[in-house]
């Protein structure tokens, strides 16, 4: 009686949801971000693939759609950015007088998603490879709905609550609630945030994923990988300059003796985890745009922010130095990152750089390694008479990169990378190219060639990088062999706001799988995505 109880007041909910909801299917209100996962990341990327410099939106995802209205207006007089994917983006972020009315808007999504895979399952690639039965389930369905409020086109004020059902979240990062009546079913909030603007500035306060530079939900600083985040965020935006800033919580992390190889007598040890961050990004003008930034990652014994750290100001490794502290500074994971994209002509070069620690002086170089992280890419478009582009990268993860003696201090969310989803010790080489036909249709293909070591992000106990010297990259020993593949994979969408469709297929032609001694074997996962979305998001 209580589960059937519980069903019909949800039913109830979103049907209140829509019917208190005017308008049509646009993109929310203003000030609302809209979802990472959206396909309209995807047409936005392929613009600036293209050579549409003035389509480039921002170096921190999720964006405003009021900022992505703004990029689009920017490119309409670009004949760089004419064509069919301009056009399908501009129709559905077209700012219209019902838009511009306040008050409340509601809707759903319904999705389901199929999936096959062939010998066991690779992804997500910061894990190991896994039987079928630890994989993404045959059949998943996932059932979003959607409340917002906003005061219209004065964009002062928006409020969002995104809740979803899924059926099944075996081995869906992004999940974080536990299994709903100790079931395999998720109930949660995808989104829940309030944003306030006043004139260049808007602050925000609530639930939400993260990405910093990088593209897509992928990044080696700050990515969407894993679950949202409860941050407060602050972000401005001028002609030449934008920054952001976060102050966020994290999880908790239980140490214990068996699984940290504590020394202390006092068992176990409880650690609440926060998250610090603040960036600028410099653009002088649209051929070149400069980021800097840090990110602090903060484990202390009581559910409380560091004050210090949440000046956005002050350089992290100031306050960390700060004598006025009380709280053990040897817990402050402190990073620096720096980016940089240049487009000379029809050509984007851009280059990333993650340090998590390194040595200046050469004697300490013999006893810790550097803790690096980077990525070099190039994009060109292909002169073809449909929008073709193509994009060559290199990533690499050193091999200590995002560890930590102890797993409070890992670079980690729920187990999740909360930088690069190879995890530690790791790199690869990736090609891609996409092409867009007949406007809705995007068809991507790629390849790429992986290696890792043994290290992962959810090994516990943590790893002491002291003493460490330089290790092999990837990190191997005769019985633990560097893990290698050929991987390819292609992708079919059918990009409509209302009905959008993906076809996705993914291989990859493991040598040593897990880092033990076996020969190559092929991996194959297929998966579809059908959706339909009322007045969503």
């Amino acid at each position: 009686m209580r589960a059937g109880r519980t069903r019909l007041r949800l039913a109830a909910l979103v049907g209140l949801a829509l019917a208190a909801a005017p308008g049509r299917a646009t993109a929310q209100f203003g000030l609302a971000y809209l979802p990472i996962t959206d396909q309209a990341y995807d047409q936005l990327g392929a613009l600036e693939r293209m050579g549409c410099t003035p389509a480039r939106v921002s170096s921190f995802r999720p964006y405003q759609v009021r900022a992505i209205r703004a990029a689009l207006v920017r490119a309409r007089g670009d004949r760089r950015c004419q064509g069919t994917i301009f056009e399908a983006l501009a129709s559905r972020f077209a700012s219209t007088a019902r838009d511009s009315v306040g008050g409340v808007r509601g809707g759903a999504q319904v999705t389901a998603q199929g999936t096959e895979m062939s010998k066991g399952t690779f992804l997500p690639m910061w894990d190991n490879v896994r039987p079928k039965a630890q994989g993404t389930p045959t059949a998943v369905g996932i059932v979003h709905g959607r409340l917002s409020y906003g005061d219209g086109a004065d964009d002062h004020v928006t409020i969002v609550a995104d809740a979803y059902a899924e059926s099944n979240g075996r081995n869906d990062p992004t999940d974080r609630a536990q299994g709903f009546r100790h079931s395999n079913t998720v109930v949660d909030f995808s989104e829940a945030y309030v944003n306030a603007r006043a004139g260049i500035v808007t602050f925000s306060l609530g639930r939400e994923q993260e990405a910093w530079l990088g593209q897509g939900i992928e990044s080696i600083v700050l990515s969407a990988n894993g679950p949202p985040i409860d941050r407060l965020a602050v972000e401005f935006h001028t002609a030449h300059w934008e920054g952001r800033a976060i102050v966020g919580e994290l999880d908790k992390d239980v140490l214990t003796a068996n699984q940290d190889s504590l020394n202390s007598t006092i068992q176990p040890q409880d650690y609440y985890r926060f998250l610090y961050g603040h960036a600028i990004t410099w653009r002088p003008d649209r051929m070149v745009e400069a980021t800097l930034g840090e990110t602090a990652l903060i484990s202390s014994g009581s559910n409380t922010l560091d004050l210090y750290y949440v000046n956005p100001f002050v350089p992290y490794i100031v306050t960390k130095n700060d004598s006025g502290r009380k709280t053990d500074a040897a817990n402050d994971n402190l990073s620096t990152f720096v980016g940089l994209r240049l487009r000379p002509g029809p050509v984007t070069l851009r280059g990333e750089l993650f340090i998590d620690d390194i040595q200046i002086d050469s004697k300490d170089r013999t006893k810790v390694p550097d803790q690096l992280a980077w990525t070099l890419g190039v994009s060109t478009p292909i002169p073809l008479p449909v929008p073709v582009s193509l994009d060559v990268s290199y990533q690499r993860i050193d091999t200590y990169t995002y560890e930590a003696q102890f797993y409070n201090q890992v670079w980690q969310h729920y187990g999740v990378p909360i930088g690069s989803q190879l995890g530690p010790d790791a790199d690869l080489w990736q090609a891609s190219a996409d092409a867009f036909l007949f406007r809705k249709i995007r068809i991507a293909a790629g390849a790429g060639y992986w290696r890792r070591g043994f290290f992962r992000i959810t090994d516990r106990p943590g790893r002491n990088v002291v003493g460490a010297g330089q290790p092999p990259f990837p990190n191997s020993t005769a019985t633990q062999p560097v893990q290698t593949s050929v991987m390819g994979n292609g992708s079919i969408q059918y990009l409509n706001p209302m009905f959008p469709l993906t076809l996705r297929v993914n291989l990859a032609d493991i040598k040593n799988a897990n880092n033990l001694p076996s020969p190559a074997t092929l991996y194959a996962q297929v998966q579809v995505l059908l959706t339909y979305a009322f007045r969503y998001p």
